[in-house]
């Protein structure tokens, strides 16, 4: 459906073009890629008032620093006592199972969800672990329970670990049962309206204690022993992901986290249109889990250059912004975007197999001159970051001699001219991304081409803050 509406589109602009001729302003001869220096620390002025707080971009975790958990005390468990027999829901529920199946009602009745505390007083009764084990087994529960018994606390004394998702239901949860001081505890445990499946169980993050990477309907989690609980040291609310790998992907040692996004939440692609693949990495900070990067595939659309270019630039890529900033100037291959190409595309995708072809729309005159002028405005604070003034001067006459009397463009040039004016006074970024910030304060319209509501569920919603991220 999308090809043929992308076709129709084509078709659309082919014959506008036969018509009234429309072009964008050439992109003149550029300066040199700014190469990636570091960005000195300004000192704000007493005169300026205090700028937005940024997050700062978080250095690549030292492998050599990780601190290595120092193992439990050996756990004491109950004294087993094989004789007592392991007479609880396990056969209950098997027997309730096949009844129902027999007469083809919904077991509902059969779910017996007391179980996990019949396995507790069972072993803290003197009852063999083992023989659960050997029960999960002989019931057939393989595909319903997933059970870990393994040394998860670094004590040498293992852990049971119990998944379980009901048969004929797709509830479920998960259940750790620690020996504490002579008895079992569930130290940590979950239900869920949804089925939970076991990634991996392996010390990932090398500091001597195995990690259990949890998938909850789409939704990674990674749970770790502290020495008292089993705590969460990353929960990924991200749905709809494809793929998950656990790997060294950067080769410092660790292994990296990395989520493969190919379609939007429950396939609503109407809704969350238009998007894109993505792949987000979570690396090791020493203390838990956290977003480094999030790829996303090469934009389809202008406004999408200038979003990864400024996502890219407040990491630190400053070569890959560049390029990006310079493909949202020069690139002709990238779509146009606005309101009502939205509106249309959302209501069109919900009408399949429509005969009509859509009508002809035209790209917003004022989406290139915006985007375009925006770019070079952010080329220049690319260059002045690396100390490149002759490169940015150059920059700044460039946006000026190409987009200084386009009505649409002029709100970018005066947002550059504040930066300028106000940088030249000290030569402090500090000066001039207040003087920006409070251009963009004043001026809010000039955020919405950048991205807003109408850019879809993957946008950014740009805020005064962030045409200026330099301090």
């Amino acid at each position: 459906m999308k090809k043929l509406l992308f076709l129709f589109f084509a078709i659309s602009m082919a014959l506008s073009a036969c018509g009234t001729a429309s072009s964008q302003p050439t992109p003149p001869a550029q300066t040199g890629t700014p190469t990636a220096t570091a960005t000195a620390t300004q000192t704000p002025t007493a005169a300026i008032t205090p700028l937005p707080t940024i997050p700062t971009f978080t250095p690549t975790f030292d492998a050599s620093t990780i601190v290595t958990v120092t193992p439990a005390e050996k756990s004491i468990c109950p004294k087993v006592n094989y004789a007592i027999p392991f007479e609880n829901g396990f056969k209950k529920i098997d027997t309730c199972f096949k009844t129902a199946e027999q007469d083809g009602s919904y077991p509902v009745a059969c779910l017996n969800k007391n179980l996990h505390y019949e396995i507790l007083d069972y072993l803290n009764s003197g009852g063999d672990i083992k023989t659960i084990l050997a029960t999960l087994d002989e019931y057939n529960y393989g595909e319903n329970y997933l059970y870990v018994y393994k040394d998860l606390t670094g004590d040498t004394e293992p852990e049971f670990l119990l998944r379980d998702t009901f048969r004929y239901s797709s509830s479920g949860g998960y259940f750790f049962y620690t020996c504490i001081d002579g008895y079992y505890e569930i130290k940590r445990e979950a239900s869920q309206d949804t089925g939970v499946a076991i990634y991996s169980i392996r010390d990932i993050n090398l500091n001597g204690i195995p990690e259990v990477v949890f998938e909850i309907q789409n939704v990674l989690v990674v749970i770790e022993w502290d020495g008292n609980l089993f705590t969460e040291i990353l929960g990924i609310r991200d749905f709809g992901a494809s793929r998950y790998d656990i790997q060294d992907v950067n080769d410092d040692g660790l292994l990296e986290i990395t989520l493969s996004r190919g379609y939007p939440p429950f396939g609503d692609e109407q809704e969350e249109f238009p998007w894109r693949h993505y792949t987000s990495t979570y690396a090791w900070n020493g203390a838990s889990y956290i977003l480094k990067s999030k790829e996303f595939e090469y934009p389809e659309y202008r406004f999408q250059a200038i979003q990864d270019a400024d996502v890219y630039a407040s990491s630190g890529l400053n070569d890959k912004a560049y390029l990006y900033y310079q493909d949202a100037v020069s690139n002709v291959n990238l779509e146009w975007w606005s309101q009502e190409r939205r509106e249309f595309l959302t209501s069109y995708l919900h009408i399949p197999n429509t005969p009509t072809p859509p009508p002809s729309l035209q790209p917003d005159p004022a989406e290139y001159p915006s985007l375009a002028a925006y770019a070079y405005y952010r080329i220049m604070l690319l260059h002045l970051v690396q100390g490149q003034e002759a490169e940015a001067a150059s920059t700044y006459q460039t946006l000026r001699d190409t987009f200084g009397t386009d009505q649409y463009a002029t709100p970018y040039v005066e947002m550059a001219t504040a930066f300028w004016e106000s940088y030249q006074s000290a030569h402090k970024m500090y000066d001039g991304c207040a003087a920006a910030i409070q251009y963009a304060v004043e001026h809010p319209e000039i955020l919405i081409p950048l991205g807003s509501d109408y850019h879809g569920a993957q946008s950014h919603i740009y805020e005064p803050a962030d045409v200026c991220p330099f301090r």
